[in-house]
């Protein structure tokens, strides 16, 4: 495949069945040109062609020829690595899921060779379970716990993990002799936000996800924000008091220290390993419910105006928040930011429901192996 099949999917998974024509004019592309593209995509079996009444391209009374994406035609694999958690997903071309599975494990014992070998089960185990034929698989994308190389083939660095430069892709094409892309886990579920949630019409997404720790990630006009080419949005390390507690980054009085699984189940008195529900207990306790909001709303505040985004996502513990806790950041957020954002900044829940990192990874890999026009 090429860059123009990758733009032709990209209108077809956006905007519907189109007309040959209306592709011709969206892509730049010559009547000749395009025909001979569709006409690829048509062999192999990820557009079919359907007759669709399409006013101005065709004469009154004949219906003009229009293609459709088959979003069943291949699938691809979603794996989400959270700290003690593996969510894995298998979707269609529109990162609907078939099937989901997930697996908690024991952090202290998480060395990445282990991770690996739980990631191989937990897919070979999906596969079965869908009947998918694995020459209809075009590959498999790795959400995991902090920043990625430029290639997006390493997971450079995890906090929650200590881990340094693991060479996932490699260990898991090797595993399981399918391509693997991997990108920042939050950076991922932004991105099926954006392409396949409530973010499809926005300009910049920023998408902000409480478990072990706070992660965000940011989409610009579609595209993953990237700082430095790897970097990740680091909002939950934003220094929000001066002499605070460590926080496990090395640095002191981070907005992890206030809001993160550990400190709020620590304030709620809550011992469970995943807990459920976890803001819902935390506002039991005003104390650390009221740092918890005014350190995020901070935070918030800052990155709107550094980043600019016009629509701010709550996903994970923020996407189960009770409504209060919403209406404070909609309400708190806008007097704090500049006048032409407080218009237009909107912040809702996810859209992606459970298993959004696998999604979100699923996204990925949608968006590297398909989308892009890669070839497979």
């Amino acid at each position: 495949m090429g860059a123009h099949h990758g733009a032709i999917l990209r209108i077809l998974r956006d905007d519907g069945p189109q007309s040959r024509a209306e592709l011709a004019r969206r892509t730049s592309l010559s009547p000749t040109a395009l025909t001979h593209l569709t006409a690829h995509l048509l062999r192999e079996g990820t557009v079919v062609e359907l007759n669709q009444a399409t006013a101005g391209d065709a004469p009154v009374g004949r219906p003009a020829i229009g293609v459709a994406l088959v979003p069943d035609a291949l699938s691809v694999v979603g794996v989400h690595i959270g700290a003690g958690t593996i969510d894995a997903t298998i979707t269609d071309l529109r990162a609907a899921s078939k099937a989901m599975a997930s697996q908690h494990f024991d952090t202290a014992t998480s060395e990445p060779a282990a991770v690996i070998g739980m990631v191989v089960r937990i897919v070979e185990q999906l596969i079965k379970k869908t009947g998918v034929d694995r020459s209809r698989l075009i590959g498999l994308g790795l959400g995991v716990p902090g920043p990625v190389d430029t290639k997006r083939r390493r997971n450079l660095q995890s906090v929650n993990y200590d881990w340094k430069d693991v060479p996932f892709a490699d260990e898991l094409e090797t595993a399981l002799r399918m391509p693997v892309v991997v990108e920042h886990n939050v950076s991922a579920m932004a991105l099926a936000e954006s392409r396949y949630g409530i973010g499809r019409d926005t300009t910049a997404l920023l998408y902000i996800y409480l478990r072990t720790g706070l992660g965000a990630g940011l989409v610009i006009n579609g595209m993953p924000f990237r700082p430095g080419g790897y970097g990740a949005v680091e909002l939950g390390h934003v220094q929000v008091v001066e002499d605070g507690e460590r926080c496990a980054c090395g640095n002191a009085g981070c907005l992890e220290t206030f809001l993160s699984e550990r400190a709020l189940a620590r304030a709620a008195h809550i011992d469970t390993p995943h807990p459920r529900r976890l803001l819902a207990a935390v506002e039991k306790y005003p104390d650390v419910w009221n740092a918890a909001l005014r350190h995020l709303t901070t935070a918030i505040a800052t990155a709107t105006n550094l980043l600019n985004p016009d629509l701010i996502v709550f996903g994970g513990h923020l996407a189960e928040a009770p409504e209060s806790f919403i209406d404070h950041i909609r309400r708190g957020v806008p007097p704090r930011v500049l006048p032409p954002m407080r218009d237009v900044l909107r912040v809702e829940r996810s859209s992606l429901g459970p298993g959004a990192g696998a999604i979100g990874a699923a996204a990925a890999a949608l968006d590297h192996f398909f989308y892009s026009g890669v070839s497979r």
